[in-house]
């Protein structure tokens, strides 16, 4: 089975980003996936990124569903 995690970087671009923090604790992860889908927006107009996001949410949906097993 995949382990869902989240990583938190720090820095002046993307590129010059260093790692703080790791963690594939399941509450975290959970509460991270909720937060994520409760900013979500599908009034995207654009079809194929419509798509994009709705298969995002569906993905979000089932690691929050996989970290309160």
């Amino acid at each position: 089975m995949a382990t869902s995690f989240l990583v938190l970087y720090r820095g002046e671009s993307i590129s010059a980003a260093k790692l703080l923090a790791l963690t594939a604790d399941p509450q975290l992860v959970s509460d991270f996936a909720a937060r994520m889908l409760e900013e979500s927006d599908e009034r995207e107009q654009d079809s194929v990124m419509r798509e994009l996001e709705r298969g995002r949410r569906r993905a979000l949906h089932l690691v929050q569903g996989e970290a309160e097993e």
